[in-house]
């Protein structure tokens, strides 16, 4: 049971057991999503995509095109091409060339086909030149040389501080192609846009007198520090609803390709919600494995009937890691695992009411991926708005009964009820349950300036689970217009969607733009606790739109208009109370 059963209970003189014996009101936990907004999100949401600064392949003219050849004729029999040692034996180049044997043609066709191979090379992914060397062509048998391209050296231009030497260790097996293949060094070249704390950029440049082979040059730009504030008014009206968050950012300081990020979040008034986070990441090797570890400390007064009567405390951590499985422009898929650890208490005013103690493993991917041609920048479209997008995670996590983790009180009542046993914020809530999640985002444009969007979003455990573990809808999550914990389900699946129009990014640097848009969310939760049967599914619906406005590339703003469209069981006046949400985030340092 749920609601306020224990507000009433604790005031009456029933043995404690028994008072304490009762989930929670609403409102007095915060949900899982309020409490991270200072949180560095998911491995995908930080890439850069940038692999070469883009610098096309200059073709020489071909001299056997000129008017004065032009009744020079020959008939092909065959093409062999010589410099062909560094590429793999597999390497076919005929299609190039195998369609004109047994015709007689000009000699510019030699042309043709020298094109023609230097495009399969490119397509391959391989820095290589085809020429045409000096020669009589007798029998039909035409010989073209290729040259191919190489890394010989690495120079780093600008400060990269203590990164340096990681920076060099991912880079370093570049020289060791025999061949530059700009596919196969993509990955790593995105991995080193990947290390916190510097902006690396690298650029190919010819060694004078050495055909073939190359400097890799690193263009390096340190960036040790950075700092945000959030200003947003997405909490419940119980912490809030305006909310302050402030964040700094120090990367780069150990050559371990590292980041320290601290935030501190403040209600409105300062008084009924306080969270601070600290989160430290790393890398091991040189092919991208993140290891880091997160903590959340937060105290929440919520005010509840005009008083604050309930104090909650929280102290989650979380030692996690994640690899690259893919790494690409136009794809990536990244798998990670961690442990959550979770102390979660609830008091009234003296009594403590409830202790949540969770250890949760899991295991997670996610999967990202672009239209080809968006990724290359062609039809108007590019890497940050493409055509088509599309991201996807899912996220296994199962309860440990491990390191104190609290007892089943369900099905350890006379424990829990005990002179040294404590009850569950969920009386039937099981700290060893499995959840399953499932989160994604599509968008698709079929105009530049109109996007469509639609992020699901689902979570399914057969048990039922404490405060933390449930999914609440709400502004963070499904149902913009609603309060968070407007609706909770130990399962539940729902969806945002959008019409956008424009651009959310300006088109040159320093400059403005707005995209405004329509939004409909739609959420139906499923709770497995004893006496909320009948309540299954719990369902809420809500409309609006909105601004998003991105001012010279320091000042993004997210304004909009949402309008519940149902009354849910721990909002009953919800339907038609439209709120006005607004968040406006500032970059301090960069």
């Amino acid at each position: 049971m749920r609601g306020l059963g224990a507000l009433l209970l604790a005031g009456v003189a029933f043995a404690p057991a028994v008072a304490i014996a009762q989930d929670v009101p609403a409102g007095a936990l915060p949900s899982r999503e309020e409490l991270e907004q200072g949180v560095t999100q998911g491995a995908l949401n930080s890439l850069n995509n940038t692999a070469v600064a883009p610098d096309d392949i200059q073709r020489a003219p071909c001299p056997l095109a000129a008017p004065e050849f032009a009744d020079i004729t020959f008939t092909l029999g065959s093409v062999t091409f010589t410099g062909m040692e560094g590429f793999p034996a597999d390497l076919d180049l005929s299609p190039a060339w195998s369609g004109m044997v047994g015709q007689t043609m000009r000699v510019a066709a030699v042309c043709d086909i020298r094109d023609r191979a230097a495009t399969i090379l490119r397509g391959k992914g391989y820095l290589a030149a085809v020429q045409v060397p000096p020669q009589t062509i007798e029998d039909g048998n035409l010989r073209l040389d290729v040259l191919a391209a190489r890394i010989t050296r690495l120079q780093i231009k600008g400060d990269a501080g203590p990164n340096e030497e990681i920076l060099l260790r991912y880079l370093t097996p570049l020289t060791e192609q025999p061949v530059f293949n700009s596919q196969e060094a993509e990955r790593t070249l995105l991995l080193t846009r990947d290390l916190p704390g510097i902006d690396s950029r690298l650029v190919l440049r010819p060694v004078e007198g050495s055909p073939g082979e190359l400097i890799g040059e690193v263009a390096v730009r340190r960036v040790p520090f950075t700092a945000d504030a959030l200003v947003q008014n997405y909490n419940a009206k119980s912490t809030g609803p305006w909310s302050i968050l402030a964040r700094t950012r120090f990367a780069g300081m150990t050559g371990w390709g590292d980041a320290t990020t601290l935030s501190m979040v403040w209600s409105g008034d300062f008084e009924e919600q306080m969270v601070f986070q600290a989160s430290h990441e790393f890398r091991i090797g040189s092919d991208g494995l993140r290891v880091a570890a997160d903590v959340t400390y937060a105290e929440t007064d919520p005010t509840i009937g005009g008083a604050n009567p309930f104090h909650s405390t929280t102290l989650a951590g979380t030692i996690r890691e994640d690899y690259p499985i893919i790494r690409s422009r136009a794809r990536n898929l990244f798998f990670g695992g961690g442990l959550d650890i979770v102390n979660q208490d609830v008091e009234f005013g003296d009594i403590t009411l409830t202790e949540d103690r969770l250890r949760v493993a899991w295991l997670r991917a996610d999967y990202a991926m672009i239209d080809m041609a968006s990724a290359n920048g062609r039809g108007g479209y590019n890497a940050l708005e493409p055509k088509f997008g599309l991201s996807a995670g899912v996220e296994l996590r199962q309860g440990l009964d491990i390191l104190g983790a609290s007892t089943d009180c369900a099905k350890n009542f006379d424990l829990c009820a005990g002179p040294d046993g404590s009850f569950t914020s969920r009386v039937d809530g099981d700290p060893t349950a499995f959840v399953l999640r499932a989160d994604a985002s599509v968008s698709y444009r079929p105009t530049r300036a109109i996007t469509l969007a639609f992020q699901p979003r689902a979570q399914w455990s057969p048990h039922a689970l404490l405060s933390y573990e449930e999914l609440a809808g709400g502004n963070y999550t499904i149902g913009r217009g609603y309060d968070p914990g407007s609706a909770i389900g130990d399962s539940a699946v729902g969806f945002r969607s959008e019409l956008r129009y424009g651009s959310a990014w300006p088109s040159i640097a320093g400059g403005r733009a707005v995209q405004p848009y329509a939004f409909f969310d739609a959420g139906w939760f499923w709770n497995e606790d004893t006496g909320l049967e009948d309540t299954n599914p719990q369902k809420l619906y809500s409309v609006g739109g909105g601004i998003r406005a991105n001012l010279m590339d320091r000042f993004r703003l997210d304004a909009a208009l949402g309008v519940p469209l149902k009354d849910t069981l721990y909002d009953p006046d919800a339907k038609g109370d439209w709120r006005a949400l607004v968040s406006l985030s500032m970059q301090l340092a960069q």
